[in-house]
């Protein structure tokens, strides 16, 4: 008796048998949630590349500006230079803010503004006062060298910008 219970049940016994093979899709929600972050986040960094990428080649351009500017020192035009840095400043502020911000400003309003884009005193107690004056000689008038004045605003593009 006691083989015809064990030959019953071996017989109720079956074969050996791998599982299936687990598909890799669909996903889990948290891939999903990964996945969408992660393209997020390169989205984002591309993004903020490019904004850098703008603003250095927006230095850039200034900067080789500036360094045509210093041509004229060679040959010395004095007050076209002094004319020529004093736009650019206000290019450079207009690019920068809102026409709102920057347009009505002159005097000692537009030299405190240039300073307070860098929390500098260079435009408001230094050389860069020679920007309130200087660009309206008449061009036969005798003026300063205005060197110092270039790497005074080459510092602050540099910084600022």
């Amino acid at each position: 008796m006691n083989t015809d219970v064990t030959s019953q049940l071996l017989s109720q016994l079956r074969d050996i048998h791998s599982p299936s093979t687990l598909s890799q899709w669909p996903l889990a929600p948290g891939w999903f949630a990964v996945t969408l972050l992660a393209l997020g986040l390169a989205l984002w960094v591309t993004y903020q590349y490019r904004l850098y990428r703008k603003k250095v080649q927006r230095r850039e351009n200034i900067l080789q500006h500036l360094n045509r500017l210093k041509y004229n020192l060679v040959e010395e035009q004095y007050p076209l230079v002094y004319q020529d840095l004093s736009t650019l400043l206000r290019r450079i502020a207009l690019m920068t803010h809102e026409r709102v911000e920057v347009a009505h400003l002159t005097g000692d309003d537009w030299l405190n503004f240039l300073d307070a884009q860098c929390q500098t005193q260079l435009f408001s107690h230094d050389i860069g006062r020679l920007l309130l004056s200087a660009p309206y000689f008449p061009s036969n008038e005798t003026v300063g060298n205005p060197e110092p004045l270039l790497k005074v605003t080459e510092e602050w593009i540099k910084r600022c910008i």
